[in-house]
């Protein structure tokens, strides 16, 4: 229903900005307000509780998928979910699923051993952002050469990080998954 506001932020708290769009000031709860500007497109999602209406904000939609693969584990809540993605970035985050980092995860207020273990359990292997064209058509490349998809996203995702351009990426990337073989 509301899939992103863009428009000046005018107040920025610690999880709190107020966006004006229009002559209206929303509040929106987000993860971390550090990481917007002045002018910015936040991506929504709306919350309708009884008497409340909340509105809750990310950088990217990335991020907000990934909030409601969490908020659809039992035992983290929205309050919970805000503070891992405020706490980690999507990196991080899968970094650490991928490595079942459960005392990173239990470094952020509210999140204990039972829910971290539960947390990797649901979501690992299950949360890539490939969507992003360059990392897919990377992917693509480096599976029809006959190297696991799962290994060829970790490692393009890295080298995305240390450089821009693709063809040193694409070398660097057969170079890294020749040598795990």
């Amino acid at each position: 229903m509301l899939e992103f506001i863009k428009g000046k932020i005018v107040k920025v708290d610690k999880n709190k900005i107020i966006v004006e769009k229009d002559g209206f000031g929303i509040k929106i709860n987000v993860p971390d307000s550090e990481k917007f500007s002045d002018e910015d497109t936040v991506y929504t999602i709306l919350k309708v509780k009884e008497e409340e209406i909340r509105v809750i904000g990310f950088k990217t939609q990335e991020e907000k998928e990934l909030f409601n693969k969490l908020t659809q584990i039992h035992g983290v809540g929205e309050k919970h979910a805000l503070a891992i993605l405020g706490h980690f970035s999507i990196d991080e985050f899968i970094d650490i699923l991928d490595q079942s980092d459960v005392d990173s995860l239990t470094k952020v207020q509210g999140i204990g051993k039972k829910t971290a273990q539960r947390i990797i359990v649901e979501l690992k292997g299950k949360v890539d952002f490939s969507e992003n064209s360059l990392i897919q058509d990377f992917v693509k490349t480096l599976t029809n050469l006959g190297f696991d998809k799962e290994q060829s996203y970790k490692v393009v995702r890295k080298l995305l990080k240390e450089d821009n351009n693709v063809e040193n990426i694409l070398k660097k990337a057969i170079s890294t998954l020749s040598s795990h073989t």
